[in-house]
């Protein structure tokens, strides 16, 4: 498979595309984006792509690990840097590959079932260690900071599936641990969480610590399809889930920041509703991050977004442009007004603006623009019709209702975004 920076254009064995075309992208507080460094190894198969994967910094050090095409990546001629780490120049965006995971699995494949590599979260230690999670190959790696010599960290034990004897396992009923997420406190403790293989069963996933010797604990259990964790301000860790039930509903179900006590393993959610996120961090002031994947159609362009949270609501740092109808457009009826009072409302990721609004009683027209980059709609509850329906990013819809004296509720019909913040009231005098 030649390298391109175009990508190929047409199926390849198992991929459908492949091309030096990940970057890393350096965003500010305000959400000013400049890409660091380009030019990186990127995969597409189905509707999955990989590629630049985990990424951490500390004490002035940037480490990237690049991910890879899973199983694939041992069968076919891959990318150069294709599973693999590097440090990254925080200035200059210049790589240097300091370890390369795919060739050790290759040569010794640490956890003894089907060779397999996708480099997914990593963490750096207080001594400058590097701890790299291989999703693919169910093992966490520790780097040397200064030689890069490689050594395994842990190897994750099997998820229990009764009924289901895994050939992949030697006829285990189990599915793969799969560890994504690493973090590493100030005393040098490990800590790596879990997404399981498929079917993603919900509660099978932990969250486990490892001591020098990798010798592992549970933490926390009862986790589905957990990705990023890290250690919060207060101590706790934070675990992404993904999705709750990712094959169980349709829609998939939302995703979830949970917050976990490390000396008690109680598990509580701080955020819910949220569209596939994969990774938590905070920075020095004690704000949280959360980075969204999101799925979309062939040629669409990409709505991933980084969301600022206080915990009340959360706010777009980062993302492309918006896409969908223009303002004005086909899907949502443009904002005429249709009576004398009219009130407009911006939908954003995920909140109103404004939440808390006053009316007269009687019929009052509700125009809705949606401002963020999710679909979104308006529905007012116990008042019948008083829906606008789901609009894309950039496009408009009104509603007019008749209201008598009181107060109402109104919110986001779209599953989870209610729960996460996007809900508000209507006084109507």
């Amino acid at each position: 498979m030649a390298p391109s920076g175009e990508g190929t254009p047409e199926a390849t064995e198992a991929l459908t595309n492949s091309g030096l075309t990940g970057q890393v992208t350096k965003i500010t507080a305000a959400g000013e984006r400049t890409v660091l460094t380009a030019g990186l190894p990127s995969y597409s198969f189905g509707t999955e792509v990989v590629g630049p994967a985990g990424i951490s910094y500390r004490d002035g050090k940037l480490v990237l690990a690049v991910g890879g095409p899973g199983a694939a990546s041992v069968v076919i001629e891959t990318l150069p840097g294709t599973n693999a780490v590097f440090t990254v120049d925080p200035a200059s965006g210049a790589v240097t590959q300091v370890a390369d995971i795919l060739a050790n699995e290759i040569a010794n494949n640490p956890d003894p079932n089907a060779l397999d590599c996708n480099l997914y979260g990593n963490a750096i230690g207080p001594d400058g260690s590097i701890f790299q999670a291989d999703a693919g190959g169910n093992t966490v790696y520790k780097i040397d900071g200064a030689s890069g010599e490689l050594s395994v960290a842990s190897i994750l034990p099997g998820v229990p599936m009764p009924g289901f004897a895994n050939p992949e396992r030697g006829g285990k009923e189990e599915i793969d641990p799969v560890p994504t997420g690493v973090a590493v406190a100030e005393d040098g403790s490990v800590y790596v969480s879990e997404l399981t293989g498929g079917p993603f069963p919900p509660g099978a996933a932990s969250v486990y610590t490892a001591d020098s010797m990798g010798m592992l604990q549970v933490v926390a259990t009862g986790l589905t399809m957990g990705a990023g964790i890290t250690i919060g301000p207060d101590g706790s860790l934070y675990v992404a889930q993904i999705s709750e039930n990712l094959l169980g509903a349709t829609p998939p179900a939302p995703g979830s920041i949970v917050k976990i006590d490390p000396a008690s393993g109680t598990v509580t959610t701080v955020l819910a509703g949220l569209p596939f996120p994969n990774d938590v961090q905070f920075d020095s002031a004690g704000n949280m991050y959360v980075v969204v994947m999101t799925t979309v159609p062939p040629g669409t362009p990409p709505s991933g977004m980084v969301l600022r949270v206080d915990l009340t609501q959360l706010e777009p740092v980062a993302s492309p442009a918006p896409a969908g109808t223009p303002e004005g457009g086909s899907e949502g009826t443009p904002a005429a007004g249709g009576s004398a009072n009219a009130v407009d409302i911006e939908a954003v990721d995920l909140a109103f603006k404004p939440n808390k609004i006053e009316v007269p009683a009687g019929e009052v027209t509700f125009n809705l623009k949606n401002a963020g980059f999710l679909p979104h709609d308006l529905t007012i509850e116990g008042v019948q019709g008083a829906d606008t329906g789901i609009i894309n990013a950039g496009a408009t819809a009104s509603i007019t209702a008749t209201l008598a004296a009181g107060t109402y509720t109104f919110y986001c019909s779209v599953p989870g975004h209610k729960d996460a913040g996007m809900i508000g009231s209507i006084v109507a005098s």
